[in-house]
């Protein structure tokens, strides 16, 4: 009997050892063939094609859930729920700022090679690309009301992946019309600004705390710099050895990548309620004027620092992309420190105070880029902007998630009004300063960007009532 329960139990280790031999195996010949399928995929069917075909692959390999499942991977074997919904959205938004930061530094730059070196008909290429999303918020935000938030964000990422294609061709040589390309780019563009970037604030605005709002936004903007310090160099690197196409390449990669956590969101469903005529009268109406003021003034100086401000440490560095990189990594790895502990000050501190302070230094910082032309001088302002950047920014944010979790049920109308406030700011700074770089040198727009700056007070002014 005991002889008969040891081979028994031989058999029962033999069993294991075989089964663990034949994952390992497996594993590898996973590997190997996975490997063949995406070489072959992309070599004969083409890089758009073949992402596609892969992505239709994985979906089919999923693991199926209950019909009754709100959303996927909520099976009680691949459920996430434990960890709320802010980690998985925190993830797909740092990886989409990584696929954002390879190219985001040098897209004017891309952009003023492309045009001869024409700082007019760059800034006219945003303002287009702004002044034509703004009517689409308001009918993207009646969609996501009957698709759901996950839906709209995956199709917003999609658009993304489509504007790093139509710049890959753009790059790489095409029988494309280049003008054609960019006027597709800017519908890929429109999607993401659409369709994504509302339901992100509605989410981020729903799943954290309100108690710790400041210290989570210190920590994600903490994380986003430390990609910061990495992407700018790399994109440098990339585009020094292998040109702008390979970098939208990777952009695009990157960007398909962060779709996957947006499958671990809870679901969460708004029903935009204002019609078309109606939402332009609320964004002025007395509640909303506050933060569309406010919001206006941030996008006009914003999309300086995005647009203009690359072009000029181009010029500064005298077309040395690596330098250009190197050197907004230094200025970033300074001031990573700070973004967490101004962070835990907002959850401390009166929001709207540390607003306040933060937008008379980044006024100053603005002041100081406009009188600086040398690499030192450049620097020590670049530094102390830095700084500004982020006591504005951490109270901002903190206020408007505030304001927007305050709203009830307005949540999602609080931020489609956000994103119209923005997008016509950035247009009519783009339109004045195709004047003003007309007959002022391109410094000149840093101190416009100053005044401007101090408005973003405003916000202060708007009152949530749900």
């Amino acid at each position: 009997m005991a002889i008969s329960e040891k081979r028994g139990s031989f058999l029962i280790q033999d069993v294991v050892l075989v089964s663990i031999y034949g994952r390992i195996v497996a594993k590898r010949w996973v590997l190997v063939k996975g490997r063949w399928l995406l070489s072959s995929l992309l070599e004969h069917t083409g890089l758009w094609t073949g992402l596609c075909t892969i992505t239709a692959i994985l979906l089919s390999v999923m693991p199926r859930t209950h019909h009754a499942t709100s959303h996927p991977f909520r099976t009680h074997r691949h459920s996430l729920s434990h960890v709320g919904g802010l980690p998985a959205l925190m993830t797909n938004r740092l990886l989409g700022f990584a696929a954002s930061s390879v190219t985001g530094m040098f897209l004017p730059i891309f952009l003023y090679e492309f045009f001869g070196m024409s700082i007019t008909l760059v800034l006219a290429w945003y303002a287009i690309n702004f002044v034509i999303k703004i009517p689409f918020f308001i009918w993207g935000a009646k969609i996501f009301s009957k698709t759901g938030l996950v839906p709209s964000m995956v199709f917003g990422v999609m658009g993304l992946m489509f504007f790093y294609l139509t710049f890959y061709l753009l790059d790489t040589g095409s029988a494309i019309d280049p003008y054609a390309l960019m006027g597709l780019g800017m519908v890929g563009l429109t999607i993401v600004s659409v369709f994504y970037w509302s339901p992100f604030h509605i989410d981020f605005a729903e799943f954290s705390s309100k108690k710790h709002r400041g210290k989570q936004i210190g920590v994600f903007y903490a994380a986003q710099r430390l990609i910061s310090v990495l992407a700018p160099i790399g994109a440098g690197f990339i585009i020094t050895r292998f040109g702008y196409g390979m970098n939208f390449a990777l952009g695009l990669l990157i960007a398909a990548a962060s779709i996957v956590p947006l499958f671990f969101l809870p679901p969460y469903n708004v029903a935009y309620e204002f019609t078309f005529i109606e939402s332009f009268k609320k964004l002025f109406s007395k509640r909303y004027r506050g933060m569309a003021y406010s919001m206006m003034a941030y996008g006009a100086e914003n999309i300086v620092g995005f647009a203009v401000w690359p072009i000029f440490l181009f010029s500064v560095f005298e077309g040395d992309y690596l330098n250009v990189g190197a050197f907004t990594a230094v200025i970033v790895t300074i001031s990573l420190v700070l973004e967490v502990f101004i962070g835990k000050q907002a959850d401390k501190k009166s929001p709207v105070r540390m607003l306040k302070m933060g937008t008379g230094v980044y006024a100053l910082g603005w002041l100081w880029k406009g009188l600086v032309e040398t690499v030192v001088g450049v620097f020590a302002a670049s530094t102390f902007h830095n700084l500004g950047s982020i006591m504005l920014r951490t109270p901002m944010d903190t206020l408007m998630y505030e304001q927007a979790a305050d709203s009830g049920h307005y949540v999602d109308e609080y931020t489609v009004l956000r994103e119209i406030s923005l997008s016509i700011g950035r247009v009519l700074m783009m339109v004045f300063l195709m004047v003003v770089t007309s007959y002022f040198s391109i410094s000149a727009s840093f101190f416009i960007a100053a005044f401007t700056s101090l408005g973003i007070n405003a916000l202060s002014q708007y009152h949530a009532q749900s």
